[in-house]
């Protein structure tokens, strides 16, 4: 077996199936995985959550008895293995009193107090882990808020110069912003406290560390990467971006299709394919059947959604629109979701005045998620900002029509179904409002009922999109390389 082309050290604040809030675990969870079967040396690294030490080997850790500072204080901690059946091998830091706790980052009172000294230790540790062990990475590879210091502390320590640092940011609307007696815990000197640094408007961002100190930036669809360096989109970042537009690449998400694929998905009543597509029909049903809703139903167009329920999601948009679609359109419609009370309680307002054709589930429910996605005929992505999004392509592959506004990698994903030529994916809309939102849903219930033949033909085109890891893989992989060839030049 040929050596390692490359090594790599991958840091992410969750991964699935260990611990997940959103995106960014289902990408910790695949993409190391297809790194290494490219010939990729990678090694992740958690924090020791409650729910991801479930999963840690039994007997002596690791790595025992390891030190850093926060500020003044001087913190031991451990590094153990998890034993769970993975390509990758994974690591988590563990010390008790920051991460074992039912949550990751909030309780239902909100964000933990102390999210500053958990991930500024997070960053420390896995830093002294870096000393520690035998494996000097080529690429230190961060992600998101939680590890921004990351490429700052490699930066400064002559040690851990020679290692090339990329941080890849999930969604920007997340920036670690803490108050300026949290910065002498970081141990980093205070002249990093500025402008050019990691000052953000009074405060102090981690997540701006990672833009300004990591060699390269990368985000997680090609039009997201362009958007955010616009003050609509930047979310008072741009200028940083746009500052480093030469080292800001966007790199679309993967799909594991071992995991996402109608054919052998568990979840939903029944399989189907693109050569026999019986099963969708069962599907349908099915979903009806669940939501309580009338089996009249079943020939007409049922939209799905499955969000959370905020306005980065522009689930509000539906509002307006919602009387004419289920009077007019005559259209069913599921959402799966939670998260803004307003929007929950207008929802559950309409199951009553919609009943039989409006259903309303305010929870999360991986199951139900699956059978809405397989077993409605249209999802609908309203979002007002979406950094890559993955639901428009789990929906693909399981021949539901995404019904979509072309923002970041929803603009990447779905192509717009050209009538005449059979080509194209979904349905978009540009503008963030509901009158182009109720266009681009008639049309695709124009469609549904007048051109089933082109119905059918858009449910194939996206039933054989590819958008697996491997792909993404391959695009991370050269970035690498050329990180690597400017460290040689």
């Amino acid at each position: 077996m040929m050596a390692p082309r490359l090594r790599v050290l991958y840091i992410a604040s969750e991964a699935a199936p260990f611990a997940k809030t959103g995106g960014l675990a289902d990408v910790a969870g695949s993409l190391p995985n297809a790194l290494q079967r490219l010939n990729v040396d990678v090694r992740v690294i958690l924090p020791g959550y409650r729910q991801v030490l479930k999963h840690a080997s039994s007997g002596d850790p690791a790595w025992p008895n390891l030190t850093t500072w926060l500020g003044g204080q001087k913190l031991t901690f451990q590094v153990r293995n998890l034993s769970i059946d993975n390509i990758a091998p994974i690591y988590a830091i563990d010390r008790e009193d920051m991460f074992d706790r039912p949550h990751l980052y909030a309780d239902d009172q909100g964000d933990y107090y102390d999210n500053a000294e958990r991930f500024i230790f997070f960053c420390r540790a896995v830093a002294q882990l870096m000393h520690t062990w035998d494996f000097m990475p080529d690429i230190v590879h961060c992600n998101d808020w939680h590890t921004g210091l990351i490429p700052l502390y490699v930066q400064l320590d002559p040690a851990l110069r020679q290692c090339q640092t990329l941080f890849t940011v999930h969604n920007l609307g997340y920036p670690g912003l803490f108050s300026n007696d949290k910065f002498a815990l970081t141990g980093i000197d205070p002249s990093h406290y500025q402008p050019a640094g990691l000052e953000f408007f009074g405060l102090w961002s981690m997540l701006k560390a990672g833009l300004v100190y990591s060699r390269a930036v990368s985000t997680v669809s090609p039009t997201y990467a362009l958007e955010i360096q616009t003050p609509d989109y930047g979310k008072g970042f741009d200028g940083v971006l746009r500052s480093r537009r030469a080292s800001v690449f966007g790199i679309l998400n993967g799909v594991n299709y071992d995991l996402w694929n109608p054919a052998t998905d568990s979840d939903i009543p029944a399989p189907y394919s693109p050569g026999n597509m019986s099963g969708k029909a069962i599907c349908k049903a099915g979903l009806i059947a669940a939501c309580q809703l009338d089996e009249r139903l079943m020939d007409t167009p049922i939209i799905g959604i499955v969000s959370r329920l905020d306005i980065q999601k522009g689930i509000d948009l539906i509002i307006p629109i919602l009387r004419q679609l289920m009077e007019t359109q005559k259209v069913g419609m599921v959402i799966l979701g939670t998260g803004d009370s307003g929007l929950q309680q207008q929802f559950q307002d309409a199951c009553k005045l919609y009943k039989n054709a409006f259903s309303f589930i305010g929870r999360f429910d991986d199951r139900l998620a699956r059978q809405i996605i397989a077993g409605a005929d249209m999802l609908l992505i309203p979002s007002r900002y979406e950094p890559c999004g993955l639901t428009q392509l789990y929906a693909m592959k399981y021949g539901t029509v995404p019904v979509v506004r072309t923002t970041g990698g929803l603009n990447d994903t779905v192509s717009e179904l050209n009538v005449i030529t059979g080509e194209g994916t979904g349905f978009t809309f540009k503008h963030a409002d509901s009158a182009d939102c109720l266009t681009a849903i008639q049309n695709a219930v124009d469609v549904y009922r007048r051109l089933p033949l082109i119905w059918e033909r858009v449910m194939s085109n996206g039933m054989f999109m590819d958008f697996s890891w491997e792909n993404a893989a391959q695009n991370y992989l050269s970035l690498y390389e050329e990180l690597m060839m400017d460290r040689t030049t």
